[in-house]
């Protein structure tokens, strides 16, 4: 009992700052809003946060697109109302499964991007930057042609282009040349870098005032990290919260 109690707690924490991390204000205080009274209709929820009932229902049906809400469709007539009323909650298993997805993603795209910028190897002609040429290939392709006296890689059209030329320039002046691409792999690492900090905890460690380090400084948790939350909620797949 107490275990299923503390994966609540977890999956409440850890869909609170998803949506800290991720969204805006409206959406923040709209997940807050249905962690605590858990099950809601949306006339219930403007009032609470001051938000027209087109833009609530507008956020609510993004959240639900998100996966992080679902509704339901209840019988309101059994309770004296007037009609079958829309209520709206969060399914914690469903919301965690789709975070662990979409973390899983995001870290496979960020790793993949990192990975083509520092695999990735251009190789352009010296005309094609004077435009005499379309001298652009990727690493593949500038391996086609090889000056066997250098080692290096030729420009195929120039090398088509002065095949036959009763006065062809030096194999210089069409000889392959590598494009740095360290700005590509430096922004792929950023990024990456910028997702881990914000997916991560964040700890204090004693600061002004704290115990010296050769001591052993106290260190305070002050934000729980995404990763440290998915990692509690794991035992939740195939139970209810």
């Amino acid at each position: 009992m107490s275990n299923n109690i503390d994966l609540t707690s977890h999956a409440e924490h850890l869909i609170s700052t998803i949506a800290r991390a991720f969204y805006d204000d409206d959406i923040v205080c709209l997940i807050d809003v249905l962690l605590r009274d858990k099950f809601l209709r949306d006339d219930d929820m403007a009032p609470r946060l001051s938000l027209p009932s087109k833009q609530l229902r507008r956020v609510l049906q993004f959240l639900e697109e998100e996966g992080l809400v679902r509704h339901e469709l209840v019988d309101d007539l059994a309770m004296g109302g007037s009609q079958t009323t829309k209520f709206w909650y969060i399914d914690y298993n469903h919301a965690v499964h789709i975070i662990r997805l979409r973390i899983h993603l995001l870290q496979k795209k960020l790793s993949a991007s990192e990975l083509r910028a520092r695999s990735s190897s251009l190789y352009l002609c010296p005309g094609y930057k004077s435009r005499t040429c379309n001298g652009r290939y990727d690493e593949n392709d500038a391996q086609q042609i090889v000056d066997t006296e250098t080692g290096l890689f030729l420009c195929r059209e120039c090398v088509r282009a002065y095949a036959n030329h009763p006065n062809p320039p030096s194999r210089k002046e069409y000889t392959l040349e590598l494009v740095d691409n360290q700005r590509e792999l430096k922004g792929a690492m950023d990024d990456m870098r910028r997702v881990r900090v914000q997916l991560s905890g964040k700890v204090d460690s004693g600061g002004s005032g704290g115990v010296d380090q050769k001591q052993g400084q106290h260190q305070v948790l002050l934000r729980q990290g995404i990763f440290d939350l998915l990692q509690k909620v794991r035992p939740m797949r195939g139970a209810e919260p």
